[in-house]
């Protein structure tokens, strides 16, 4: 059998066994043309088709047969192979482009999980079921435990009120706190509150870490296990006072 190339003109002689394993596809050894061999597949030489010159002996040089090497097929030479046919090449793209769309809704649910993870690290510190994997995961994406507040973890060690040794209607508050987490945190805005007998609030005051912090504090977080000792000062809030309360914000 005969095909032709349908650029250069060259002819090959060929099997179905080649064509079938070429998938009808070859390289033109002249001019390197990758062609449909099977359009122009005859058991007849092309000049016999069209009416010409006897044998082959004496054909135009277009029309010269050429033994059909293996490196002509488009499929058995990985250096020189025929580009795959257009309904391989789209089953490729569409593969490809299915991999890709999975891969970017895999990393979109993976970032949308980290920023609901980040909004509410706080939230999942504050619990002790969730508080030790939330810092592990923190210290992977180093997502700032540094600002997070665990107030739960801010302890009342002690506390003693009296009145100011020199300055009238005026009470001093001394107070030792301890942060029980594992790790630093800013230092809570504290407040005060006194009650009478019927537990009514009589008077209320809140003060923000620069109030009672010193100035070798100031700027810096409340270390991990380690008392630290408050001194507050408050207005008397006279007789009905009885009983007084200190609460973390």
């Amino acid at each position: 059998m005969y095909t032709q190339c349908s650029h250069c003109r060259a002819v090959f002689r060929v099997t179905m066994k080649e064509l079938t394993a070429a998938q009808g596809l070859l390289r033109c050894g002249e001019c390197d043309t990758i062609f449909d061999a099977m359009k122009a597949l005859s058991t007849t030489l092309p000049d016999e088709r069209l009416g010409g010159m006897g044998n082959g002996r004496d054909l135009p040089g277009e029309a010269r047969i050429h033994a059909l090497p293996l490196n002509v097929l488009a499929e058995n030479d990985p250096s020189n192979s025929a580009k795959p046919s257009k309904t391989n090449s789209s089953n490729r793209r569409s593969t490809k482009s299915r991999n890709f769309l999975y891969l970017s809704l895999l990393a979109l649910c993976l970032l949308l999980l980290i920023q609901l993870f980040y909004s509410y690290r706080t939230k999942l510190l504050e619990h002790p079921s969730t508080r030790e994997w939330t810092q592990t995961v923190c210290t992977w994406i180093t997502c700032g435990l540094d600002t997070v507040k665990h107030l739960d973890q801010i302890k009342l060690l002690s506390h003693t009120v009296y009145t100011h040794p020199n300055t009238p209607n005026v009470l001093i508050i001394n107070t030792s706190i301890q942060n029980n987490a594992s790790n630093p945190q800013p230092y809570p805005r504290l407040e005060v509150s006194f009650l009478n007998q019927k537990s009514e609030l009589v008077a209320l005051r809140s003060f923000t870490p620069e109030e009672y912090l010193s100035k070798e504090q100031q700027g810096h977080l409340m270390p991990p296990k380690i008392p630290q000792e408050v001194s507050l000062t408050i207005e008397d809030p006279g007789k009905d006072a009885v009983r007084f309360q200190l609460r973390f914000l």
